[in-house]
């Protein structure tokens, strides 16, 4: 079937968070706080940069996955994917100046039929992102799903 000589696979990518970028996501989310936004406030707390939000992991990870959607195996069926669903799990925090390496593994694949009968592929995806140092920020899950012709 195709797709299945890609379990295993591995896709790695770094990303630097930069306070630039961390000020556009949370614009976006509308969200004030002061850990994200105000360098100044940080630098007084702990002398260090301003965090990223937790959910920023959405945007580090990206590249990694994007290896993956532009594997030549894997991207004859990007155009059936579906985005089931995705999971992370936080480790240590996020800050901008970090640099954040990605590993993506294709880890699972299954198949489940619909009440119509249409057969759909699953693929799970595990991450796993660290800093700078080696530490583990985030790990996460991502389900996707490959619809039946």
């Amino acid at each position: 079937m195709l797709g299945d000589n890609i379990i295993g696979r591995k896709y790695e990518s770094d990303y630097e968070v930069s306070y630039e970028k961390v000020k556009e996501y949370v614009r976006v989310l509308d969200d004030q706080n002061p850990y994200y936004t105000d360098r100044e406030f940080v630098k007084s707390l702990d002398g260090g940069h301003p965090y990223a939000p937790p959910t920023f992991a959405a945007i580090y990870c990206q590249p990694a996955m994007d290896h993956l959607y532009f594997d030549p195996e894997f991207s004859k069926l990007v155009p059936r994917l579906v985005h089931g669903e995705q999971e992370y799990h936080f480790h240590e925090p996020v800050r901008a100046g970090d640099k954040i390496h990605t590993i993506a593994v294709i880890d699972n694949n299954y198949t489940k039929t619909n009440q119509a009968g249409k057969v759909h592929r699953i693929f799970e995806i595990k991450t796993t992102s660290s800093n700078q140092d080696g530490q583990t920020v985030c790990t996460g899950l991502y389900t996707l799903v490959i619809r039946g012709e």
